[in-house]
C-alpha cells in the first residue's frame, strides 16, 4: 500500500477529534479533479483520506498519526448508532469520524476496483489500531448512511458492505447499509451516461470517457442525484 502525504488540504479544523466512526465516499470526480477541489480554500471541503483506483492513498489531513484533526467532509449529519443494546441518536459527524473518499465517478453505476478495496481494508486495519472507538462494525458507515436525508447516495449501490464486514470485521456480522440510490434510478443514470458514450470495461471496471464530455459532468449529475434523492 502506498501512502502519499505530499498533499495536505488546508479545510480543516485544527482541532483533535474523538475517533467514533469511519465514514466511506465517492468522489463523483477523477484523482486529479479530486485533489484540486481539497487544495482549493473556497472548497470548504476535504477528507482525510482519498484513494485512487490503483490503490494509493491521500492523506490530506491528520489521521494515521494516531491524532485526528477535524476534517470537512460529512456536513449535516446524523445516525442511529449502536450502543450495547440500544440505538442512540449521534449527529456532527465532522466531529467524531475519520472520511475516506474513494475515487469512483458515479458508485451506483461504477464498480470500484479491486487495489482500492486493498488499500481500504489495509487502511481501516491500521485506523481500529489507532482509534478503540472503530472496534465494531457498526462504526464503518458510508456518506449515505449518515446524510442521505438530504440526498447524499455515496458510496452507492455497488459498493461491496458485506465484503469489507467480512474481512474487516469477521465474525462479527455485517450491519445493513441500504443505499438511496434504487435499482431503477441507477438503470436511468447508467442508461444516460451510456447514451453520452460513457464505457466501462466489464472485468477491470476502468472507465473510457468521450472527448466531448466535459471534466466536471459527473460532478453535475451527482448534483443532480442529490437533488432528487433529497428528503428535506
Amino acid at each position: 500500500m502506498n501512502i502519499v502525504t505530499t498533499h495536505r488540504s488546508p479545510n480543516f479544523s485544527d482541532l483533535v477529534i474523538p475517533v467514533e466512526f469511519v465514514v466511506v465516499h465517492y468522489t463523483a470526480c477523477t484523482f486529479e479533479r479530486t485533489l484540486e477541489i481539497f487544495m482549493d480554500r473556497g472548497a470548504e471541503a476535504s477528507s482525510h483520506l482519498v484513494i485512487d483506483r490503483d490503490g494509493t492513498v491521500c492523506e490530506l489531513v491528520d489521521c494515521l498519526n494516531g491524532q485526528a484533526k477535524r476534517a470537512w467532509h460529512a456536513g449535516r449529519s446524523r445516525y442511529e448508532a449502536s450502543r450495547g443494546s440500544d440505538r442512540v441518536l449521534v449527529e456532527g459527524f465532522n466531529d467524531r469520524s475519520i472520511g475516506i473518499e474513494l475515487v469512483n465517478l458515479n458508485g451506483n453505476i461504477f464498480p470500484f476496483a479491486e487495489a482500492q478495496y486493498a488499500s481500504l481494508f489495509s487502511i481501516l486495519d491500521v485506523l481500529k489500531g489507532l482509534y478503540p472507538n472503530l472496534q465494531s462494525p457498526d462504526s464503518v458507515v458510508g456518506h449515505e448512511q449518515i446524510a442521505g436525508f438530504r440526498g447524499k447516495c455515496d458510496p452507492g449501490r455497488l459498493f461491496e458492505w458485506e465484503r469489507l464486514y467480512s474481512v474487516c470485521y469477521p465474525d462479527q456480522g455485517s450491519p445493513q447499509r441500504r443505499p438511496v440510490c434504487s435499482e431503477m434510478a441507477a438503470e436511468r443514470i447508467r442508461n444516460l451516461v451510456g447514451l453520452l458514450g460513457v464505457e466501462c470495461a466489464p472485468v477491470t471496471g476502468e472507465i473510457a470517457l468521450p472527448k466531448h464530455l466535459p471534466s466536471k459532468f459527473f460532478g453535475l449529475l451527482n448534483s443532480l442525484c442529490e437533488g432528487a434523492f433529497n428528503r428535506e
